[in-house]
């Protein structure tokens, strides 16, 4: 009679022998690049951002700063990061040739510029040039913008005229003390953080417009410039809106979520982007950060993307997962290495689409359910004025004349007005929509005013 523990220890033995199967390659690369959330993946080299420090005390250049910086900062089409030559020399050292540094010489960072319809990269040059150079500042435009070429500064034969006609200051003498760039910052970003390269107390070493040419029926019009400077300043962060860089995803962004991610509606779909499984894991991880609580658009962000996520897994069927190639295990998958959260660790995911859409959701849903109520609550007890507008709306939901229950709530005496706002309380934390939802704007509204 064979043994039962046979068929066991071959599996063992097998296991051991032979981990991959008859079918199997190495990870070397996955697990380097991929792992950790592309912790050490190449970077792209289309993410970056550059940033002009124009000098706020530069005469003249201010106006053209404040509606035109960060617009300038957008128009660099591709830039060099900063090189360094070091210098060395050989000295002997008791008849050993030793090797040592002598000086530190950077190398010019070269910045290309589109050349746009709006001139706003010539302008920036022009503010350049006659802030530090009097020949171009001698130019007298009439009102039409045709620039006098009689102009006396510039007049052919003018060294042995009057004082009058030799009254003109040239080159550098123009009196420009302050530097016109208080740094150049150039940032690469990655996995939405930032490595930062300051340039300190940069001039331009050169400036080059373009060549035109008929036969370019292809090109582009660009301008480039080289920057010297004196030392690099190295930063790291986390990116920040308009904050880290400067004038980051502020002007001219969309910022309109994307339909293949949660915030945008997601798809029903259980794994990828946009998928249930990791619109549940940004849940979880929003849900667990106390920053969340403290920012009204941070939750109502968590609560939107728990609604969709819901949604998606409600329109989950098991015709969609075996369309997307996976397998539904009774005990479930230990781990999700697809999304945007790097996946889900020891979480079972039930057999049925139904119930993955009751089992994967419950917590979740259950959890901001819990947390939403008592957050707006707690808000509006802090702050007895907004609780008062917010209870005003909800008698006159409640009433019998709405139109008229805003202006019955004045008239009511304290007591009463206690009344309403508990009765609200207890239709907030029993999720009421129509009263959530005024809720959650009033205190969003109000707080986003006074920070």
């Amino acid at each position: 009679m064979a043994n039962r523990l046979n068929g066991f220890l071959d599996n063992i033995f097998n296991g051991a022998t032979n981990p991959k199967g008859t079918l199997g390659d190495y990870q070397h690369a996955n697990r380097l690049y991929i792992s950790d959330s592309f912790r050490l993946a190449p970077k792209q080299k289309f993410l970056y951002h550059v940033c002009f420090n124009i000098n706020p005390a530069i005469d003249g250049v201010a106006n053209f700063t404040q509606k035109h910086g960060r617009e300038i900062n957008m128009l660099v089409k591709n830039v060099r990061l900063p090189g360094f030559e070091i210098n060395t020399t050989v000295v002997p050292q008791y008849n050993r040739k030793k090797q040592i540094q002598t000086r530190l010489d950077y190398d010019p960072v070269r910045i290309t510029l589109h050349d746009d319809n709006f001139g706003l990269t010539t302008l920036l040059w022009q503010a350049y040039y006659r802030y530090y150079y009097a020949d171009g500042n001698h130019a007298t435009p009439d009102a039409t913008g045709k620039i006098n070429e009689s102009n006396g500064a510039y007049s052919y034969k003018n060294a042995y005229g009057s004082n009058d006609a030799n009254k003109f200051r040239y080159g550098l003498d123009n009196g420009s003390d302050e530097p016109f760039f208080t740094s150049i910052q150039i940032f690469q970003l990655a996995r939405h953080q930032y490595q930062a390269f300051t340039l300190v107390n940069p001039i331009v070493g050169s400036w080059s417009h373009d060549t035109m040419d008929q036969s370019e029926g292809q090109g582009i019009v660009e301008s480039q410039m080289d920057i010297e400077y004196e030392t690099v300043w190295y930063s790291s962060g986390q990116v920040e809106e308009d904050v880290a860089p400067k004038g980051f995803a502020s002007s001219h962004y969309d910022h309109t979520p994307s339909p293949l991610t949660i915030e945008g509606g997601g798809t029903s779909s259980l794994f990828g982007q946009g998928g249930v499984a990791t619109g549940l894991s940004g849940v979880f991880a929003s849900l667990g950060d106390p920053a969340t609580y403290k920012d009204p658009k941070k939750f109502l962000g968590t609560l939107l993307r728990a609604g969709n996520v819901y949604q998606n897994a409600k329109d989950l069927t098991a015709e969609g997962l075996r369309g997307e190639g996976l397998q539904i295990l009774r005990e479930g998958l230990g781990q999700v290495q697809r999304g945007e959260f790097g996946g889900l660790g020891n979480v079972v995911f039930p057999k049925g689409a139904s119930t993955v859409g009751e089992g994967l959701l419950d917590t979740a849903t259950k959890a901001v359910k819990a947390v939403a109520p008592a957050l707006l609550v707690a808000k509006l007890a802090e702050n007895p004025a907004l609780g008062d507008s917010v209870a005003k709306t909800f008698h006159a939901l409640t009433s019998s004349s709405p139109s008229s229950g805003l202006e019955d709530y004045e008239s009511l005496n304290i007591s009463r007005k206690a009344a309403v706002k508990n009765d609200m309380n207890n239709a907030i934390l029993a999720g009421e929509p129509k009263i959530t939802t005024v809720a959650s704007r009033a205190v969003g509204n109000y707080e986003t005013d006074i920070t």
